[in-house]
């Protein structure tokens, strides 16, 4: 009787420590987990390899060179305790199919990945789209309004969108663009905790506001210049074309007429 009471609380024991494992997960970029930043996702979670070894490896993931992939290791599937502090990132040097390892060190939560290219792959073109404050784009950080879908450019490496007549009152209108109407590849600016680039209006007023994007470098910049014409520079018709023209839907122009035009991010007054 005592050895079957013993043994019942030996079983008990085992069973609660089971229980309370922990476990460690990883959350990130869909290119690499399939779900995006999903914390829940239990097909990523990582394997106990022993010594405080945890590793995961994902296969078929198509990634583009020079493209970020970013992810967290987290805890117990809670982002209460998460590694590192800003994301990891990584990027292939070459477009293809990889076999992507991700070791964790819980003992003190070093994080290594290796990857193994399997296979050719191609990206076809992508579809950007800013993302970002209600007040200037329509739609609060909506990455599939196709309203907010940038124009290619002649060179086929800018893209370009203008929002005409904003009523924006001073302060920080923050943005993203990202691809194909999600936001497993975005960009903005690096040096924002959350990667969010930012236009600054110091006076309120009516604005027309234009977004850049480079395909090549994956520069992110916005310009801001007031709707109304005072003050707005007058030019003859026969500028120059060397000069950077837009027209106020975000069109890049050549041979411009009479009209309104953004010229080098200034808005001007043809005549």
């Amino acid at each position: 009787m005592r050895r079957t009471i013993f043994t019942f609380i030996v079983l008990c024991f085992v069973t609660l420590t089971l229980q309370a494992q922990d476990v460690w997960t990883a959350a990130g970029s869909s290119s690499v987990f399939g779900s995006h930043w999903n914390e829940k996702d239990t097909s990523n979670d990582l394997t106990d390899k022993g010594n405080g070894i945890w590793e995961l490896t994902k296969t078929g993931c198509i990634l583009e060179q020079n493209v970020k992939n970013e992810f967290k290791v987290l805890k117990n599937h809670s982002w209460d305790e998460s590694y590192p502090k800003a994301n990891y990132v990584f990027a292939v040097e070459e477009t293809g199919t990889y076999s992507v390892t991700i070791q964790f060190n819980a003992n003190n939560f070093e994080i290594n990945v290796k990857t193994t290219k399997t296979g050719d792959a191609v990206i076809g073109e992508k579809t950007w789209t800013v993302a970002g404050s209600l007040e200037i784009l329509g739609k609060k950080w909506d990455q599939t309004a196709t309203e907010n879908d940038m124009i290619k450019q002649d060179d086929n490496v800018t893209y370009i969108l203008t929002k005409t007549n904003l009523t924006l009152a001073q302060g920080i209108y923050q943005y993203k663009i990202c691809a194909n109407h999600g936001w497993a590849e975005n960009y903005g600016d690096d040096n924002d905790p959350e990667g969010n680039a930012s236009i600054v209006i110091t006076k309120a007023g009516t604005y027309d506001v234009t977004f850049t994007f480079n395909l090549t470098t994956k520069e992110v910049s916005a310009t801001a210049v007031p709707s109304v014409t005072d003050g707005i520079s007058q030019l003859p018709a026969s500028i120059k074309t060397k000069k950077v023209i837009f027209n106020l839907q975000g069109q890049r122009i050549s041979t411009p007429k009479q009209g309104v035009y953004i010229i080098n991010g200034k808005k001007t007054v043809l005549k």
